[in-house]
């Protein structure tokens, strides 16, 4: 499976074709890329439903249209401890009620994946994938060409200084950071589970509030280590 986070509807590319902040981060793109003579990985973190999966694929998109293969965007997500060793946790309710907080990450396997990438150009790297259908991590699902020179990393505590991603900080060369307000945010999180999940909107309210708005105000103090805060308005 090549790389590749999400797939942006053709009328959301030309919109965003005209959005400041995405052409803003583009032009960074385009100014570095001519430059690179090694391999670099630029973070975006930011909050659940904050748009980081768009950003990250709308640059990979219309960067390799004039630069065919080179940049690739992948998620955190894929680094979601199964259910299986939730399951096998000292507190196996705690663990599945919080799944997606940073203690439910394998941030030791994430941060070696980011080490390979930088340590092993000449060699593909497999990147795991989310089945959100299945509810568990995909191994190996994605491959990253050693073509590849750019890599963006997008996921909630891809900044995050505390459980073990602090390490990654070695390999980011730069540190993005989506600020959306709190409240748009977890509105258009809601419409994303009633149509992943077929629930409605106050199942949808309820599961935010118990669980991913207390991981939105995790994910949110890791734009201190930002080096570029994008205000999505």
């Amino acid at each position: 499976m090549l790389p590749v986070s999400i797939m942006i509807p053709s009328d959301l590319l030309k919109k965003l074709d005209h959005n400041s902040i995405y052409q803003d981060a583009l032009a960074k793109i385009h100014k570095l890329l001519p430059t690179l003579k090694s391999r670099v990985i630029i973070g975006i973190g930011g909050i659940p439903g904050s748009g980081k999966s768009t950003l990250a694929e709308y640059i990979c998109n219309r960067i390799n249209l004039q630069y065919p293969n080179q940049v690739a965007s992948v998620s955190m997500d894929g680094f979601h401890l199964s259910k299986a060793q939730l399951s096998a946790m000292t507190d196996p309710e705690a663990a599945f009620a919080r799944r997606g907080a940073p203690w439910t990450f394998d941030s030791e396997s994430f941060v070696e994946h980011l080490r390979h990438f930088k340590q092993y150009p000449s060699k593909p790297l497999s990147w795991p994938s989310f089945d959100h259908a299945y509810g568990d991590p995909v191994f190996n699902d994605v491959i990253i060409a050693p073509d590849v020179k750019i890599l963006i990393v997008e996921g909630l505590y891809v900044l995050h200084q505390q459980d073990g991603f602090e390490k990654a900080s070695e390999f980011l060369d730069f540190r993005w950071f989506i600020h959306l307000e709190l409240e748009h945010a977890m509105a258009q999180l809601a419409l994303r589970h009633q149509k992943a999940w077929g629930i409605s909107a106050e199942e949808a309210k309820h599961r935010i509030l118990i669980n991913d708005a207390l991981n939105a105000q995790i994910a949110d103090l890791s734009q201190q280590h930002a080096d570029h805060v994008l205000h999505i308005i």
